[in-house]
């Protein structure tokens, strides 16, 4: 009885996530799962052919402890220097080599429309990462001559003419912010295993689609790269009511939508150089921020992770069932439950392959989308155990206990 159960919600669940998730119903728009939504197809290239001469883009690096990643960053900035007004490398009581490595690049690439900050000692009911942001653009917005911001990670690279591409996307479209999910690193096993279902994890919490509606309240951000107006923060500081956060990207976006129009989609054109080579590096980007998606609430905990059991473990389970031999296919209920099982498999292997060739891993990662999804459940009680019993969640040698 209980196996019939769950497939039956499983297969509910599947249903609506392939045919109704982010999208109105029989109309054309993308499926969540589909990765059509890239900048690559949103820009409008007519509009591209003049050049835009004058520099009126500020770039925001918060930077700490980023020896490993900053040069090739800086190096992707300077290849299109003729867009940029001044870069601003806000540096986070780094313990290494990152400032050191940034200024000699700066003298050696002759670029001299830089400042580096070091941030001052990290007030309390402040993350890290939005302190920096702070300090940053309020240097930026010392120029009031109507600037843009590029508010960038230290290990992200653009490719030629997107610092380009983003400004008159965002003038065109009459946006407020436009935030590009960087292409993460995919080279290897654990990267492979848990990247790209992170992504798809992502596009489901937040329908790319629906993100990018006006008329809609989800709001969402990748804080990789988020350009947007400089406008947005010279009368009040939008990081001072978001401080306590450690998920900076998404709840920016939410305030600058009650603003106006934004846009999120994905791209080839933006990379990040940080490599996973670990689980334990993933389980920490992940498990830092998991539980405050949920609102650090226990009860939030329980049904994501129930809804996580039924969409990617129930299915799984219900295979193990009737393979083990504890009932037989043979009879007509079980033999319908069994075809079931089949169909979520199709339909969650469909839904999940577009993002398995968007960073061009072997089909073959298609299968493991059930154990990442058990990785990402023990990632998120972990995050949740941290935050009630181990003094908060860390990132970058720093605990974060928000809202607690």
């Amino acid at each position: 009885m209980i196996p019939n159960i769950l497939i039956l919600f499983s297969s509910i669940l599947w249903f609506y996530l392939f045919f109704l998730h982010g999208r109105k119903p029989f109309s054309n728009e993308p499926y969540f799962w589909s990765t059509k939504i890239i900048f690559e197809k949103y820009i409008n290239y007519e509009i591209l052919r003049k050049k835009l001469k004058r520099p009126d883009v500020i770039v925001v690096i918060p930077a700490r402890n980023e020896e490993k990643n900053i040069s090739l960053t800086i190096k992707s900035l300077l290849k299109q220097k003729e867009q940029i007004k001044k870069i601003i490398l806000v540096n986070d009581q780094s313990s290494d080599n990152t400032v050191l490595i940034a200024k000699n690049l700066f003298y050696n690439c002759k670029f001299q429309r830089y400042k580096i900050l070091d941030t001052k000692f990290l007030p309390e009911g402040w993350s890290g990462k939005l302190w920096s942001l702070e300090q940053g653009v309020n240097e930026a917005i010392k120029d009031k001559k109507n600037n843009y911001l590029l508010l960038i990670d230290a290990d992200i690279t653009l490719e030629e003419n997107v610092i380009h591409n983003l400004k008159k996307t965002l003038i065109n479209r009459n946006l407020f912010m436009i935030s590009l999910m960087a292409k993460l690193n995919c080279s290897h096993f654990w990267e492979k295993l848990l990247i790209p279902s992170f992504i798809f994890f992502f596009q489901k919490i937040y329908p790319f689609n629906i993100v990018n509606k006006k008329t809609e309240k989800i709001a969402a951000a990748a804080g990789g790269c988020i350009f947007c107006k400089q406008s947005l923060f010279e009368k009040k500081s939008l990081f001072e009511k978001i401080k306590h956060n450690v998920i900076d990207d998404c709840n920016l976006a939410k305030l600058i939508k009650n603003k106006g129009a934004i846009w999120l989609g994905l791209t080839n054109k933006v990379h990040s150089t940080r490599e996973y080579k670990s689980l334990g590096s993933i389980w920490n980007m992940v498990s830092r921020c998991a539980y405050e998606q949920l609102h650090n609430s226990p009860l939030y905990l329980f049904f994501s992770i129930l809804g996580l059991f039924l969409i990617y473990l129930a299915w799984p389970i219900g295979f193990i069932y009737y393979f083990s031999g504890k009932s037989s296919i043979l009879s007509e209920q079980n033999y319908i439950n069994f075809c079931l099982l089949f169909t979520i498999f199709v339909i969650s292997t469909i839904c999940y392959l577009p993002t398995i060739r968007f960073y061009k891993v072997s089909k073959f990662f298609t299968l493991f989308l059930p154990i990442s999804a058990l990785f990402y459940i023990t990632m998120t009680i972990s995050s949740s155990f941290n935050f009630h019993f181990n003094s908060g969640n860390e990132w970058k040698g720093r605990k974060y206990q928000q809202m607690k």
